[in-house]
């Protein structure tokens, strides 16, 4: 679907031909460009979903009551599933 329409944009809009190496590369860089944004919303909807879940005071609580070599253990793997 997103492909058709970049094609579209591309070569019919645009006018570039299909064989010319600068529609191609406007054509890869186009529907790349769709694909990594699209990538990235959903990306960040999802972690902002699961940090909902564990707000700031709860994680606290959770460190809190490890031994520091736990604690840390556990502080880098929560910031390994919530980077933002």
């Amino acid at each position: 679907m997103w492909q058709q329409a970049v094609d579209y944009l591309v070569y019919n809009l645009i006018g570039l031909s299909p064989e010319s190496h600068l529609g191609s590369a406007i054509n890869f860089f186009l529907y790349d460009t769709v694909k990594i944004l699209f990538l990235l919303i959903l990306i960040i909807f999802i972690i902002a979903m699961i940090r909902s879940f564990f707000p700031p005071e709860k994680t606290r609580k959770i460190l809190g009551q490890k031994r520091e070599f736990i604690g840390n253990v556990i502080a880098a793997l929560m910031g390994i599933l919530t980077p933002f």
